[in-house]
C-alpha cells in the first residue's frame, strides 16, 4: 500500500478543484467595461480612515477599489546606535504583501519586490518630512498590502501620507499617489490588475506612478514601466499630477473629520 499522510485531510474521490468555478477575465483589454461602470478618465472610489491601529502614533487605511492597504507610523524614536547618528532625521518604510493579497499566495518573508517597494515608499516619504525637524531620530513607516487589484503603490503613499498628517510628523505638504496606464491612443486613469502592464492582451504599452505634493506642485516619486517614448511619458505625468489634485479633496476631508472628533471628544471631557 502507498503512504499515507495522517495530517493532510483528503477530499472525496468525486471532489471538483475549485479552479473549475473561477471566471476567466477576458484576454483583450475593453477599456468600455471597467470596473465600477468607468470611464478612461474616472478614478475608482476611495475610502479612507485614521486611526486604525491604536499602538501606532498614526495610521490610516485605504480602500480604492478592491485594493486595500494599511499604513502604520512610529516615532519619531531617539536612533539606539551612535553609528547612526545624523542631525537630520531618518526614514524608513517596509512594505509587505500579506499571503492572501494576490492571486498567488506570498511567501512571509520579504521578496526582492517588497524591498524595491518599500525603498521607493520610503524615499518619496523622506522628501516629503521636514526631517531636518528631527536630529538624531527615526521614524518607521509599516505598510501591509491587505488586497492587490492594481494601484497598489500609488494608494500606498496616499496612505502614508495620511498616516504621517495623523500622527502629527511635520511635512512641507501632503503626498498624494496617482497611477496612470498607456495604450496606444489612450490614457487609462488608475487601472485595476487587469488594466496593468504586462497583462494579458498586451495593449497597455506602459504605465506611470506618481507620488505628487499638490501644494507645492513637487513630483517626489515617478515610477515607469514598459518602453515609453518623451511624448508618451510627458502625457502619462500630466494625467497623474492631475488625477492627484482631484483626490487631494477626499484626503483632506478625512483630516478635517478627524480634527473634529478630536475636537468634540476634548469638549466632552
Amino acid at each position: 500500500m502507498p503512504p499515507v499522510d495522517t495530517r493532510r485531510i483528503s477530499g472525496p474521490e468525486s471532489s471538483v478543484p475549485y479552479t473549475a468555478y473561477q471566471t476567466k477575465a477576458p484576454s483583450k483589454l475593453d477599456l468600455a467595461n471597467r470596473s465600477e461602470g468607468r470611464t478612461v478618465d474616472s478614478h475608482r472610489k476611495i475610502f479612507l480612515s485614521t486611526g486604525v491601529i491604536s499602538q501606532a502614533k498614526g495610521s490610516a487605511y485605504i480602500e480604492q477599489g478592491k485594493t486595500k492597504v494599511m499604513v502604520g507610523v512610529y516615532g519619531p524614536r531617539e536612533v539606539q546606535r551612535r553609528s547612526d547618528f545624523s542631525m537630520a532625521g531618518v526614514l524608513t518604510a517596509e512594505l509587505k504583501f500579506a499571503p492572501f493579497a494576490c492571486t498567488t499566495r506570498r511567501g512571509q518573508q520579504a521578496d526582492r519586490e517588497e524591498q524595491e517597494l518599500g525603498l521607493v515608499v520610503g524615499e518619496a516619504l523622506s522628501s516629503t518630512v521636514c526631517l531636518h525637524r528631527y536630529p538624531k531620530s527615526a521614524i518607521e513607516v509599516f505598510v501591509t498590502v491587505i488586497e492587490d487589484d492594481g494601484g497598489v503603490v500609488a494608494a500606498t503613499l496616499t496612505a502614508a501620507g495620511l498616516a504621517l498628517a495623523d500622527a502629527g510628523i511635520h511635512m512641507f505638504d501632503i503626498v498624494v499617489g496617482s497611477q496612470v496606464s498607456l495604450t496606444k491612443d489612450e490614457v487609462v486613469v488608475d487601472p485595476d490588475r487587469r488594466e496593468q502592464y504586462g497583462m494579458e492582451g498586451g495593449e497597455v504599452v506602459g504605465e506611470v506612478t506618481v507620488g505628487y505634493l499638490p501644494s507645492l506642485e513637487q513630483v517626489v516619486a515617478c515610477m515607469c514601466e514598459g518602453v515609453l517614448q518623451t511624448e508618451d511619458l510627458a502625457r502619462g505625468l500630466a494625467a497623474a499630477t492631475q488625477q492627484a489634485a482631484i483626490v487631494l479633496p477626499a484626503v483632506q476631508q478625512e483630516l478635517v473629520e478627524k480634527l473634529k472628533k478630536k475636537k468634540l471628544k476634548e469638549n466632552q471631557m
